[in-house]
């Protein structure tokens, strides 16, 4: 009986120690997985700075899809939001960049970066807004422009019309002036002629 009682306490104790030993790897390995995560973070903030925005952005996906929806996955979105609304970044790309802010605000609201990201929303739309005014405006200007064009046409058209229209009055005079002195000649002429009868006729 001693034996046996000997025996459960060496298994309890290794049982512990196994237990210990099992938590320790799992503690190990969510060591590993946090020091990567905020080594691809610290990456993707030197690429941003660098300019090299796909490698930047690469780097904060990375973290998203590490952390599996805990932070700093929060972060990695935020920082994704302001990659794609870099001024420099070829491919900007606002619509993206509101889409990464918003997801902060939804996904993660007790985020330390929730009002910064709110605050970028804001902004992103009033500019969205302001560039979709600016090309209506733009638009408007083409039309108008191609409007006064047509209407230069038609104007420089209708100058011409009068222009030839004109023409055809002065020819139209000329040839009643003509007209005018063919009927007075002929009317000399009868004139002459009746004098001439009345000569003859006495």
């Amino acid at each position: 009986m001693g034996r046996e009682r000997a025996r459960t306490g060496q298994y309890f104790y290794f049982c512990f120690a196994l237990l210990i030993l099992l938590s320790d790897c799992s503690l190990s390995q969510e060591s590993l997985r946090r020091r990567d995560m905020r080594d691809a973070l610290h990456a993707g903030n030197q690429l941003l700075v660098a300019g090299d925005f796909d490698g930047s952005l690469r780097a904060f996906q990375q973290v998203v899809a590490m952390a599996g929806g805990r932070s700093p996955a929060d972060v990695a979105v935020y920082k994704t939001g302001l990659v794609y609304a870099h001024p420099n970044n070829p491919k900007r790309d606002l619509r993206k960049a509101i889409a990464a802010f918003s997801r902060v605000a939804s996904s993660y609201p007790r985020s330390d970066w929730l009002e910064q990201a709110k605050v970028w929303v804001e902004v992103l739309k009033e500019t969205e807004d302001s560039k979709e005014k600016l090309e209506q405006s733009r638009q408007a200007m083409e039309k108008s422009q191609l409007e006064l064009e047509q209407n230069r046409l038609v104007l420089e058209k209708s100058k011409q019309e009068i222009e030839k229209s004109r023409l055809e009055l002065d020819r139209t005079r000329q040839e009643m002036e003509k007209t005018k002195q063919v009927i007075e000649k002929s009317k000399q002429v009868d004139i002459e002629i009746d004098q001439k009868r009345r000569i003859r006729d006495r």
